[in-house]
This record gives structure tokens, C-alpha cells and sequence, in this order.
């Protein structure tokens, strides 16, 4: 048969509504292929992390026990620090200079009561039996000592704020003060290094009045010689007198 007499076949349309569901139901499948794929890694990421997670559990539950132990082994004399449980009424500055991923409880308590709720915060406090009793839950986490009264005026100069209207604001007048403490005849910046330096009656007033100090990590860092003696302690029991003098004003 000749070309010319070949027959052609009629061609065939699909209508625009099967095609529209044809476009349709190609999208949704690749839709669902897609998913599919992100759930598999989303599910192959849940358990790596379910792992880590336990992983993490276990190793912050034996700190807290360990901690636990040393807070039980104060609280029962057979820890060496609990000779000094009485305190000898000096004034100290307390400086938050470690952390950890967990912390129990009760040494979380305590460093609440100190205010030091934040890592390289800093306080002045009267070293009583209450106060020692927190320090000694905490000395791990902390470093203290009796500060001069160029240390006192450094810190209050420099670093001196209070709470107003619920927001940190510095010391950055007299007035302030006066406003806050001019009932106890305390009116100047000044009369708060007086008052702290010398553990006046007014002193628990006026740490209330002071937000907790924010002190800077060390200038040369933590591992600079001169501070070794601060975080290289041979035992946690040890005294933490430490120059506290010399690491403020490596700080402040």
C-alpha cells in the first residue's frame, strides 16, 4: 500500500480534568515520598538522641550522688570541713567560679540562699554559722575569702547595682541610695562601703539593697599561674581561702 492511501489513526485527547488529577495525584505521591524520607531520618535521629539522653541521665545522676554524699558526710561531722561549721563572724566576699551540667538540690539551695545563681556572681557576707553552712554545700562551686576595703570599694564603685522596678540598674548616683536607704541613715555610696567594711547593723539591709556582683572571667583566663591555687585545690574538704583580693581584681 502507497503512502498516499495509509491510514492514520485518529488522535486521542484526555480531557483537562483527568489531566488536572493525573498532575494532582503525581504531586501528592511525591508529597507523601518526601515525608516518608523525613521521618525515617527524623526517627533515626530520636534514637541517637533517646541514647544521648540516657547516656546523660545516668552520668548526672552519679554527680548529684556524689554531691550528696559530701553534703550528708558535712551534715554528720565525718567531712573535714565540718570543723568549721560555727564561723568566726568575718566579712567575706563569696564568688561563684565553677558550674556544673547537674547540681543536687540541696547544693542548688544553697547557692540560691548565697544569691549566687549565676556563674562568676559574687556577694559579701557575714560569716556565721548559716552562712557557713551554705558555703560549705557549695565550697566545691565557690571561692571566698575577707576582702580589703579597696577590694569593698573597687566592687561597689565599679560593679555596685540594684533592682528597680525589677530591672538591674547601676549605681550610678547618690541619690539612689538615699531614695532605697535614707531611713537608716544611709545615703551615699560611701555610707555602703562603711557599712559593709565595718559588718554594721545595717549590713543585711544593705546586701539586700545590692544585686549579686557580675563579675568578667579572669583577664588571662582561669589557668593563668597566679589563680592556680583558686581551682586546683587538692580536695574539695580544703579550706577555700583563697587571695580573694587578687581574684577580683583579676575580674572586676
Amino acid at each position: 500500500m502507497s503512502d498516499s492511501h495509509r491510514t492514520v489513526a485518529n488522535p486521542v485527547y484526555v480531557s483537562e480534568t483527568l489531566l488536572k488529577k493525573r498532575k494532582r495525584n503525581e504531586k501528592q505521591a511525591a508529597e507523601k515520598a518526601k515525608e516518608r524520607l523525613e521521618a525515617r531520618k527524623k526517627q533515626k535521629m530520636n534514637r541517637k538522641t533517646q541514647f544521648k539522653r540516657a547516656d546523660e541521665f545516668v552520668r548526672e545522676f552519679r554527680i548529684k550522688e556524689k554531691q550528696k554524699r559530701r553534703v550528708v558526710a558535712i551534715e554528720s561531722g565525718k567531712n573535714k570541713a565540718s570543723k568549721r561549721s560555727k564561723g568566726d563572724g568575718r566579712l567575706l566576699f563569696v564568688a561563684r567560679i565553677k558550674t556544673a551540667k547537674a547540681i543536687h538540690q540541696e547544693v542548688l539551695s544553697a547557692l540560691k540562699n548565697l544569691r549566687l545563681r549565676k556563674m562568676n556572681s559574687g556577694v559579701f557576707v557575714i560569716c556565721n554559722e548559716t552562712t557557713m553552712k551554705d558555703l560549705l554545700r557549695v565550697e566545691p562551686f565557690v571561692t571566698y575569702g575577707s576582702p580589703s576595703l579597696k577590694t569593698i570599694r573597687d566592687l561597689i564603685m565599679k560593679r555596685g547595682a540594684t533592682k528597680i522596678n525589677g530591672v538591674r540598674t547601676p549605681l550610678s548616683s547618690n541619690a539612689m541610695v538615699e531614695e532605697a536607704l535614707g531611713d537608716l541613715d544611709i545615703i551615699c555610696l560611701e555610707d555602703i562601703i562603711h557599712e559593709i567594711a565595718n559588718k554594721g547593723e545595717n549590713f543585711a539591709a544593705v546586701t539586700s539593697f545590692l544585686e549579686p556582683f557580675e563579675l568578667h572571667d579572669p583577664v588571662k583566663g582561669w589557668r593563668q599561674k597566679k589563680l592556680k591555687e583558686v581551682l586546683d585545690r587538692e580536695n574539695e574538704e580544703e579550706s577555700a581561702e583563697d587571695d580573694i583580693n587578687k581574684l577580683v581584681e583579676t575580674m572586676n
